[in-house]
């Protein structure tokens, strides 16, 4: 198995290499010169997170490492679920109830190369996470919803020493789960060089069962088909993260570091699909067995100098390297009447290669002005082959296919931005990025396609101090954003369903595709507590043109799902947060409340109502949560919901989600400052989430719903840090 020994040589790579310099700058503006001044600045975070948001001309809000693993994820899915502002629903993160490339996830600062996986990524591994709702220059303005940019832990938490590790062991389990863990870390300082190394592995088993009806009705409403699937599910995901952080300060203030993290995931299994046909014609494949394996795994190395000059002028540059790959093997059977009908394999390769070139010099023009000036210049090529390949059986209908192609995607951006107080209690930021995208995609089965597009972005925001008052404030940002298509929509090659109907068509790309382009608005209002704590409200507007959406068609054989341009679609939200420390009310508890809801509203001009939403938005969130910070015991409670229902996507297309309620707790015990047991319990409801679509046209409907318990779990940790 490759996984456990690339993972093995690269953390012995990583430790055998002399320890030049730890990774000086952190992705925006903010940059470190040595391990002991980045251990301080994540203390000052982790302290100011409140006061530094308040001050802050860009609207965003950082949420710290101690907050991250606090209730003891395994991945950074679970965790993000609790952000404020940020929704999590099918492994997919949202903002504004929008994800599928409206939200922009970042790690450190830059796009996550294909095979970097999320519930791969262990909290431990991630110093801070940024909730950035208004669009900045410095970051791509891909993100119409917003941006999440993932930093990257620099090191393991000192205290007073030089040199600091620690280790956690963690083991969880539930009905049909097992779930065991550990992280390891270590960092110093010698003289002009620092390090950090650290690494997180963790398994999960876990058995379970679902069940698909899907039910055919003619134009009159008189049933021509219903069929149940019952499905049992054995899966097994192994999960690894490293990370190598060397800087060296060479004097003058400046620095030179390296980091390389590994992100690696690794998931098999295995399934029993057993239909019985109660009306219309037989399902073809009664009995389905089908065996799985999808291995994925992403390497990114960065080499970054921060130079200072005279004046207090700065360049950061940095070059990057990204490789990723994504493997994948899914192997069927299918039985009638005791006869084997079908014996199929598919196995598709994913291989991406990214070169990145960025910039940014900070120059001191003028008094009370912090202008800084960057380019961001990349080269992705991106390798893809899917093969389908069955065997000749008695009663089976062929379907081989051999799909290949690559692809290079140029990209280019520069921007430019200031940010100046022109008078006390009020600030203002602007910028203006230009990004322009060539695509050049080769396949065996179409001519080559080229596709190039460009966005310019002005961005203003403006804080304003509310005179006479210490504590409350405005906000107002005024953005251009995008939606590039992805890069999977632009081939012009036919990806084939396993069992084709109006529900599950066959996938048609389309390289004419233009970027979706927003136009937006946002406004909140802040009130800040002396003690602690902060209330805001926020309003939100997104005006999108060229707005892409699949439509299906039946092309006489198969049915086809493709992409393309039409029309636009509004966006709008309201958004409550809250946190609230007892303190403030002059309560003595150490006690802390937070809250967050939201309410989203989304129109799509090409799609008739109801329910004409964009990107199946839920149009109702919220988190509510409290904490208590004892001297020995630490533990809070977080309870999650998210509204669901029907999705128009189309003249005849619909999606059903059902509603989300998550209710989980946790309780950490303190040996001693440096070593507690930490225990949580997950999904304490332990509510059903039914999804399901459906398609009506002249010649009737088909519908399917999805349905399948989810179980309470458990994880225990224990927890050690050494100085």
């Amino acid at each position: 198995m490759r996984k456990p020994i690339t993972l093995a040589f690269f953390i012995f790579a990583a430790v055998a290499t002399p320890a030049l310099a730890r990774q000086l700058a952190t992705p925006a503006s903010a940059t470190s010169t040595s391990t002991t001044a980045t251990a301080s600045a994540t203390v000052e975070i982790k302290a100011n997170a409140d006061t530094l948001r308040q001050n802050d001309s860009a609207s965003r809000s950082v949420v710290g490492h101690e907050e991250l693993v606090k209730y003891g994820d395994r991945s950074a899915l679970d965790a993000m679920k609790r952000l404020p502002g940020v929704t999590v629903i099918d492994g997919g993160v949202r903002m504004r109830g929008l994800g599928n490339g409206y939200t922009q996830v970042l790690v450190d600062g830059q796009r996550m190369p294909a095979g970097f996986s999320l519930e791969s990524l262990a909290p431990d591994a991630i110093e801070k996470i940024e909730v950035i709702r208004a669009a900045t220059a410095e970051y791509s303005t891909q993100s119409i919803a917003g941006t999440i940019n993932i930093v990257l832990r620099k090191s393991v938490d000192k205290g007073a020493g030089a040199r600091a590790g620690e280790l956690k062991l963690g083991t969880g389990g539930g009905p049909g789960l097992r779930a065991p863990g550990i992280t390891l870390g270590m960092s110093g300082k010698e003289g002009a060089f620092g390090y950090n190394l650290g690494a997180s592995l963790n398994a999960t088993e876990r058995a379970y069962w679902g069940k698909e009806t899907v039910a055919s009705s003619t134009p009159g409403g008189a049933p021509s088909g219903l069929r149940t699937e019952h499905s049992q599910y054995a899966q097994r995901f192994n999960a690894a993260n490293a990370n190598a952080r060397l800087s060296w300060a060479l004097g003058g203030g400046d620095t030179l570091s390296w980091n390389t993290f590994l992100n690696s995931g690794l998931s098999r299994g295995s399934e029993d699909n057993r239909t019985a046909t109660l009306v219309g014609p037989a399902y073809p494949y009664p009995l389905l067995p089908a065996a799985f394996r999808i291995e994925a795994a992403s390497l990114r190395s960065e080499l970054a100098l921060v130079k200072r000059f005279g004046g207090g002028a700065r360049l950061d540059a940095n070059f990057i390297l990204d490789s990723s790959r994504q493997d994948r093997r899914l192997a069927r059977q299918g039985v009638r009447d005791d006869v084997l009908v079908l014996d199929s394999l598919d196995t598709g390769k994913i291989h991406d290669n990214t070169v990145t070139v960025t910039g940014k010099y900070l120059v001191p023009l003028v008094e009370g002005h912090a202008l800084a000036f960057g380019w961001d210049a990349g080269r992705l090529r991106n390798r893809q082959h899917d093969v389908r390949s069955e065997l000749t059986l008695p009663g089976s209908s062929l379907l081989d296919t051999d799909t290949r192609f690559h692809a290079t995607v140029d990209r280019l951006a520069v921007y430019g931005q200031d940010e100046w107080t022109p008078r006390a209690g009020w600030s203002i930021y602007l910028g203006a990025r230009w990004e322009g995208v060539r695509t050049r995609t080769e396949g065996a089965d179409f001519e080559p396609v080229t596709a190039t597009y460009h966005v310019f972005s002005p961005l203003m925001q403006t804080l304003w101090k509310i005179p006479g008052s210490k504590q409350d404030q405005l906000r107002l940002a005024l953005t251009r954003t995008y939606r590039a298509p992805p890069l999977q929509n632009l081939i012009p090659s036919r990806f084939y369903a396993s069992f084709n109907t109006e529900v599950s068509p066959d996938d048609l790309g389309n390289p004419r595709l233009q970027p979706e382009l927003a136009t937006g608005i946002d406004l909140a209002f802040e009130h800040y507590f002396a003690l602690g704590g902060l209330v805001s409200l926020s309003a939100t507007t997104r005006s999108i043109r060229d707005f892409i959406r699949s439509t299906t068609t039946f092309d006489g054989g198969r049915w086809v799902s493709a992409p393309l341009n039409q029309g636009g679609a509004e966006v709008r939200s309201l958004a409550l947060e809250t946190k609230l420390p007892l303190k403030t009310l002059g309560v003595g508890w150490p006690l802390e409340m937070r809250a967050n809801l939201s309410r989203n509203w989304s129109r799509v001009d090409a799609v008739p109502g109801p329910g004409n939403r964009l990107d199946r938005q839920p149009r109702w969130s919220a988190n509510l949560g409290a904490d208590y910070s004892g001297k020995t015991l630490v533990t809070g409670a977080s309870y999650t919901f998210v509204s669901g229902g029907w999705t128009r996507s189309s003249d005849f297309q619909s999606a059903y989600d059902g509603v989300t309620r998550d209710l989980e707790a946790y309780a950490a015990y303190k040996f001693d400052p440096l070593r507690q047991l930490r225990l949580t319990i997950r999904n304490l409801l332990a509510t059903d989430r039914p999804s399901g679509s459906r398609y009506a046209d002249a010649a009737g409907a088909t519908q399917r719903l999805d349905a399948g318990p989810t179980y309470r779990n458990w994880r225990l940790q224990y927890e050690q840090r050494f100085r």
